[in-house]
């Protein structure tokens, strides 16, 4: 939860009120506050109880992110980043209090450089949205957590996938990302010089933080080429060691793997029984 501590409540929070109505006047229909919205921005699958936010501001730009934050702080609010909902681990519950920024409608890909295998783009691009865009040019993002989930909630999450044994994790495709701080100034924590060592790494401080250290509202992504083919295969072993050991002689060995996944017994049996097989 950004810009929040663990003694800031509903009731140590006397300036919602006026914070809320300095937001409706700077944002207007941008704000809401019905239940049922920010129900919807509570979901979570955890054994916790939903705790909505007390209002869902539907950001459209860095600009408004930078009005929500600025008013926040001032006023001593919470807020919750939230970018489609698809975290398991609770993140967009709300037991404090506070105000949920929805960054789903900015959705924008602002600019893909084919040439450099990079792209930019803000914060609630989905996955899958990304790479349609990205097929005929023979691009896609190779990070793929299963959930279509934002481009923005997989860097702040740092989100991992089924493929990172070829193309690594969200830390290694971020390249570079603007956010708002908690005090609401813009940080751009990278240019796009792939060459640079200049400064402190920024971006990978940000990637993971989890809307900690400031709210996510541009990325710049490693993109990868498309493989010409695909081919699958299936390996019974006696053991969990004999599978261990033919999955470090394959790494070792340099074939190209992009995915390596282990089922255990009881595994296999859920996967049989579910499939009905």
């Amino acid at each position: 939860m950004f810009a929040a501590d663990a003694t800031v409540t509903r009731e140590s929070m006397p300036g919602l009120p006026a914070a809320l109505e300095a937001l409706q006047a700077a944002l207007g229909n941008k704000v809401v506050t019905s239940h049922a919205v920010r129900e919807q921005h509570a979901n979570i699958t955890t054994y916790l109880p939903n705790e909505p936010a007390d209002a869902v501001v539907f950001a459209q730009s860095t600009q408004d992110v930078q009005i929500v934050v600025g008013l926040c702080a001032a006023h001593r609010i919470p807020i919750i980043p939230w970018g489609t909902g698809t975290s398991l681990e609770g993140h967009v519950n709300a037991p404090q209090g506070g105000i949920c920024i929805d960054l789903s409608g900015m959705n924008r890909i602002l600019a893909v450089h084919a040439e450099d295998l990079d792209c930019v783009i803000e914060p609630g691009v989905t996955r899958k949205r990304l790479n349609e865009d990205l097929r005929d040019q023979g691009l896609f993002f190779p990070i793929d957590p299963g959930a279509d989930a934002s481009l923005g909630g997989m860097a702040s999450t740092r989100a991992s996938g089924t493929n990172a044994v070829r193309y690594g994790t969200m830390k290694d495709n971020v390249l570079a990302l603007k956010a708002v701080l908690p005090n609401g100034e813009i940080i751009t924590t990278a240019r796009r010089a792939k060459k640079s060592s200049a400064g402190y790494d920024l971006t990978r401080l940000f990637v993971g933080a989890e809307g900690t250290l400031g709210i996510i509202t541009e990325l710049t992504l490693r993109l990868q080429g498309i493989p010409e083919t695909i081919t699958a295969g299936v390996c019974p072993f006696a053991s969990i060691e004999d599978a261990c050991n033919a999955v470090i002689a394959t790494i070792q060995s340099g074939i190209p793997v992009a995915r390596i996944e282990l089922l255990d017994e009881e595994q296999v049996k859920a996967s049989n029984a579910y499939a009905k097989l």
